[in-house]
């Protein structure tokens, strides 16, 4: 978003001017290679480095031991589709058809084929791209569809024509977004088609078993497909092993690369592989996470392996925060309030790491305040290359945050949204202002009334100083009201933004 202070965009440009001059040094060093992990539903307290102590995370740590780790890093959004429009597009998630919750089976493409993506973008500046693991922004195309979705809950918003031909070509897709390959499942682990799409087909389709009747829910039954069904348990093997060509593949190019791994664990439901089931002390939730770990690692042998660990930077986060809250002790989302659908912390403040050796300080910690909205912007800060017309409209530069420094505005707006309800809420330094009552989440959507309940006389929304209060106990919106009115007013003035 565009800043009005002069001052504060002068002193922007400068740090921003000085930390990609520290980057790169001669003109002729090659851009970094870029490789951004998203877990899926995995919470702020789930990582060792973050505190877990059940479970076991090594190869995570790793990334924060020889890099930075973030104790207020977010996603855009409570929920995974929202999150991944924001990650790809710089863009507001609710600035497009999709308002909260995620996508159904036979949803057509979020994303429009002439938006610009971080894919599409490094793609155009000379990068080779690829994601591998978890889509969940939809397949084909549909006229009228984002004006004729009926009032029913999203994740049954059915599709009012054929929906994706999954027996055939599926197009648009991630390639028309900007990926050269891809080798995804379409929607979460738990909902069908229980397949891999790689590049525009199903995998591993026959002819005497095409896919039929699906049911856009969790645990969906899902007719025919023989040939093409995956299983769980071995999920965790076939992406890391097309992780690995993938990579093998890129050292041959002798060019920069984007690899987008998005993993589809801790979603349930929680089917660890066999070598990984009882091996951590959080039931199955902490074994698939400790499964989902291993496969980090099989990315760091390899990136070791081909020598291009040091022109790599490697980012790990997750889509939400867990849906949830206690296995056997273990407290998915640390000391957070809610968790994923909710608009309070444990819906977005999620784990966030990063490691660029060389250019990355190891073990730096740092508490400001960033967004996976934001690294459209970054990213093109990093290769030193201006996004085109219109990319990135919600996504700001926070380099100097990646490379350990400060952000030059400690005050910026920095917007989530509520997978449950669409509800918003804004940052400023310490200060949140939450949009609404309860967590407004998945609770608020079935219920129709805040969850928890407010106290009689609570006002109609709430602010926090999360610099004192980071589980969101102390409602100080009627002890600050000029604060509210500043965080209102930009608030109002951000969605009114035309994006």
């Amino acid at each position: 978003m565009k800043r009005n202070s002069s001052s504060i965009v002068t002193i922007g440009m400068v740090v921003a001017a000085l930390s990609v001059a520290a980057l790169h040094g001669a003109d002729t060093e090659q851009p970094p290679n870029i490789i951004f992990i998203l877990a899926d539903d995995m919470g702020y307290g789930d990582v060792g480095c973050f505190g877990a102590t059940k479970i076991k995370t090594p190869n995570i740590d790793r990334l924060a031991a020889e890099g930075i780790l973030f104790t207020d890093g977010h996603c855009g959004a409570s929920t995974c589709t929202p999150t991944r429009y924001g990650l790809l597009t710089g863009r507001h998630n609710w600035r497009s058809w999709l308002k909260y919750s995620a996508l159904s089976t036979s949803a057509p493409l979020l994303i429009e084929e002439d938006r610009p993506t971080v894919a599409s973008f490094l793609k155009s500046e000379g990068y080779s791209t690829s994601i591998v693991g978890k889509w969940h922004l939809g397949y084909g195309s549909e006229e009228g569809f984002e004006d004729n979705r009926g009032d029913a809950p999203p994740n049954y918003w059915e599709t009012r024509g054929k929906g994706p031909n999954w027996n055939g070509e599926l197009n648009p897709g991630p390639l028309e977004v900007g990926f050269d390959y891809s080798y995804v499942i379409p929607v979460a682990n738990s909902f069908p088609p229980y397949v891999i799409v790689e590049d525009h087909h199903v995998e591993g389709l026959r002819k005497d078993s095409p896919i039929g009747k699906m049911q856009s829910k969790n645990n969906g039954k899902m007719e025919g497909g023989k040939g093409a069904r995956w299983q769980d348990e071995a999920l965790v093997d076939m992406f890391a092993r097309k992780l690995v060509s993938q990579l093998e593949g890129f050292a041959k190019e002798n060019k920069p690369f984007f690899l987008y791994y998005a993993p589809h664990q801790p979603h349930h439901p929680w089917k660890p592989n066999p070598r990984f089931k009882g091996t951590s002390q959080a039931g199955k939730y902490g074994d698939v996470i400790q499964e989902l770990d291993w496969s980090v690692g099989e990315i760091l042998k390899t990136l070791d392996r081909l020598e291009l660990s040091k022109n790599t930077l490697v980012i790990f986060s997750s889509d939400n925060g867990s849906s949830g809250r206690n296995f056997n002790g273990h407290i998915a989302n640390g000391p957070l309030r809610g968790g994923k659908g909710d608009l309070t912390e444990g819906g977005h403040r999620v784990p966030f790491v990063a490691r660029w050796p060389g250019k990355i300080k190891p073990g730096t910690r740092s508490k400001q305040l960033i967004s996976q909205t934001d690294m459209m912007a970054t990213f093109a800060a990093i290769i030193r290359k201006k996004l085109p017309p219109g990319a990135g409209p919600d996504s700001d530069n926070v380099l100097p945050a990646l490379l350990g420094g400060k952000l030059p505005d400690p005050q910026r707006y920095v917007v989530m949204s509520s997978g449950g309800t669409g509800a918003l809420s804004i940052r400023s330094g310490k200060w949140k202002l939450l949009m609404g009552q309860g967590d407004c989440g998945y609770r608020e959507f079935v219920t129709k009334k805040p969850q928890p309940a407010p106290k009689p006389g609570a006002p109609p929304a709430q602010l926090y100083n999360l610099d004192e209060d980071i589980g969101e106990t102390n409602n100080l919106y009627l002890k600050h009201p000029d604060t509210v009115k500043r965080l209102k007013l930009a608030l109002e003035k951000i969605k009114a933004a035309d994006h």
